[in-house]
């Protein structure tokens, strides 16, 4: 056998081993507590990605993005194991030995353990997450190692019928890894994609959305399960009186109920990622002035179980009451893919600005620095002016007759003054009605009639006004760095 055979039949059985391997490993986080390389890579990987070309994929993609990245980071995996079966390989046509393949297996699990875990925040071995974790690791490239050992040419003494018998092991092999590896995987990836929350109503928006469609969005692959139980948010840093928090004691503290529209940064214009909800919780600045700041204190600083941080002036929180470190949504307790037990909740900001899975309330006497700030995005995220279509949706044939069409519109802390739509691609605007906000700090639901003059094709465009009396910006922009803007604009078909 020639190298380039070796290596070539080593790469494809390395990838076999590969897709079991990662496959166990994505079970292993199910029944072991292991955490998959991806979802430990996600947070370095974006921190070296510049702020505009996540920009760009997340406005291109949406949700697909984190599919898109964690299969990339898959099969990533799979080709550098492939690629150390060909190295196994190539080095028994030189060295026979039943013991080579784990030897190259137990370089791989060198690499992920003294290399690749500590990158992902796991420590030296993986010990942050446990003592067993190197020794699971151990035990998945061992199994990798096993399926390397099938890719050995039999001995010539082997009868025809073990040749076929073995001939089928990497095909079966394969067939059952990557079948359970979808079956872990797709259908997270469909919901993902193709069912979010946010995606689940139908019609012009209700004034509060469901719990079960409001628009969720995180930068992590695995969200993390707090313990309410357990649980405690410290209050401190440049403070006489530091206090720390059980759940029980932060919701006997006075609270207050608030209207609240939250908006992803990621928003494009007209897009689903904005949500309204009845939140309760105790006003930041309450708890600011519970632990006395200290004279040098400037900052208020933020930092999630995720690894989440960031930051507001001091100045700003203790003249803003509506900001809330919030523990309940719509009268029940935060649901976990949105913050359980505690949040931040900064009315007029866009999301990026609320850290969900609160741990730490420090202040400082100067910034920390936010997540997101750090690759680029915009500082203040104000949420910018924007209106969109709810009904008709884009593309859609309408029969010819009087119709209602609608959506909402948002502004912030602003609020809504006027709301414009326009039926002939900008030529003339129509005013709407708009329905009184549940508080100054949610969107309204606008509502008109249309009756189209004739068949054919309509270019549709709405545009809102705040109270301060200035319209929306028209134009185009992406979300990133300071979120998306333009008028939403669909094209529908009109038909007897």
């Amino acid at each position: 056998m020639t190298r380039k055979e070796a290596a070539f039949g080593g790469f494809g059985w390395g990838c076999i081993g590969g897709v079991a391997l990662v496959g166990l490993m994505y079970y292993a986080g199910v029944f072991l507590g292991l955490r998959p390389l991806p979802q430990l890579l996600n947070e370095p990987l974006l921190s070296l990605m510049p702020g505009f070309v996540f920009g760009f994929l997340i406005d291109t993609l949406q949700h697909a993005g984190k599919v898109v990245e964690e299969l990339g980071l898959i099969i990533l995996m799979v080709a550098l194991l492939g690629a150390l079966g060909a190295a196994s390989a190539v080095a028994g046509l030189r060295w026979t030995s039943r013991y080579l393949p784990f030897a190259f297996a137990a370089i791989g699990w060198l690499a992920v353990t003294a290399i690749v875990l500590p990158l992902g925040g796991a420590g030296f071995l993986g010990l942050n997450d446990g003592p067993a974790t190197p020794l699971i690791w151990a035990a998945l490239f061992a199994i990798y190692a096993v399926v390397l050992q099938f890719g050995e040419q039999p001995p010539s003494g082997v009868d025809a019928g073990r040749r076929r018998l073995l001939s089928t092991v990497p095909v079966t092999i394969g067939v059952v890894s990557l079948g359970a590896l979808g079956l872990r995987l797709l259908p997270d990836w469909y919901r993902a994609i193709f069912n979010a929350p946010e995606s689940g109503t139908t019609g012009i928006s209700p004034p509060v959305t469901p719990v079960g469609n409001f628009y969720v969005v995180s930068k992590n692959f695995g969200d993390p399960a707090v313990d309410g139980q357990a649980w405690q948010l410290h209050v401190g840093g440049l403070a006489e009186r530091p206090l720390n928090l059980s759940l029980a004691e932060l919701r006997a503290l006075p609270s207050t109920d608030e209207y609240v529209t939250l908006e992803c940064i990621s928003n494009n214009v007209g897009g689903e990622l904005m949500s309204t909800g009845q939140f309760r919780g105790v006003r930041l600045r309450d708890l600011v002035a519970m632990v006395l700041p200290q004279a040098q204190a400037s900052w208020v600083s933020f930092k999630a179980r995720d690894g989440y941080t960031e930051s507001l002036p001091l100045s700003l929180v203790e003249g803003a009451p509506e900001i809330l470190v919030a523990y309940q949504l719509d009268g029940a307790p935060l649901p976990v893919n949105h913050g359980f037990p505690a949040r931040i909740l900064i009315p007029g900001h866009y999301g990026m600005k609320g850290p969900k899975w609160l741990e730490n309330i420090d202040l400082a006497n100067h910034e920390t620095g936010g997540y997101w700030e750090q690759q680029g995005w915009d500082h203040n995220a104000v949420v910018k002016t924007t209106a969109r279509f709810d009904v008709p949706r884009e593309a859609e044939i309408l029969k010819v007759g009087t119709m209602e069409i609608g959506g909402v519109a948002f502004a912030g802390t602003r609020g809504i003054s006027k709301v414009e739509y326009t039926t002939n691609g900008g030529s003339t605007w129509e005013v709407a009605q708009f329905d009184a906000a549940l508080s100054p700090l949610t969107w309204v639901v606008w509502r008109a009639t249309w009756t189209p003059g004739s068949e054919g094709a309509y270019r549709l465009m709405v545009r809102a006004t705040d109270a301060s009396g200035a319209t929306q910006d028209s134009h185009n922009a992406p979300s990133y760095p300071s979120g998306a803007s333009g008028f939403h604009t669909i094209h529908v078909n009109v038909s007897g």
